[in-house]
């Protein structure tokens, strides 16, 4: 699963004044799309893009137990109707395994500043990653990167207390 970085090279990014603006408008209006195209297009067709946005449009308490009086919260059914869906989603890799070889799991975050370099990301702001057994991909520091695979959404429990709210099995990185 060796990939590249959305930007393989830093120079290929257009600097502003690069930019052409669409049809004509002024250049302030012009924007650059990083979804899809990563991948051919037979392969990249089979997965739904999703903006990440969309999994942290709810709250979700940062500390939920098993035990607890109350029932954990339930998820939006939008979000809940994501589970066993095949998407594609950028964002910022933090590796929770990896050795000489690459990363074979890893923290899909929306926000480059959570988790390793600054605050602790909500519970539904980070997507546990893994890749298929014997897989690894290179490590991209702040680079973001674009995943690809079969999303699972749903309370994973350990020790008494959720760990995470959505998983992913990797096809591609």
């Amino acid at each position: 699963l060796e990939g590249a970085p959305l930007r393989a090279d830093p120079n290929e990014v257009p600097v502003d004044d690069e930019v052409e603006a669409p049809d004509g408008d002024d250049e302030s209006e012009a924007a650059v799309v990083l979804e899809g195209g990563y991948l051919p297009d037979e392969i990249e067709d089979q997965y739904e893009w999703l903006e990440f946005g969309f999994l942290t449009s709810f709250e979700y308490p940062a500390l939920v137990e098993l035990d607890a009086e109350e029932a954990p919260p339930e998820l939006p059914a939008d979000i809940s109707e994501l589970d066993g869906e095949l998407i594609a989603i950028e964002g910022f890799m933090n590796p929770l395994a990896f050795d000489r070889e690459g990363v074979s799991q890893f923290a899909l975050v929306n926000d480059p500043l959570n988790c390793c370099f600054g605050a602790t990301p909500a519970m539904n702001h980070w997507i546990d990653v893994t890749l298929p057994e014997g897989e690894r991909t290179a490590f991209y520091s702040l680079d973001p990167v674009a995943v690809y695979g079969l999303l699972e959404v749903g309370e994973a429990y350990e020790d008494g207390f959720v760990v995470s709210l959505f998983r992913m099995r990797a096809d591609h990185v």
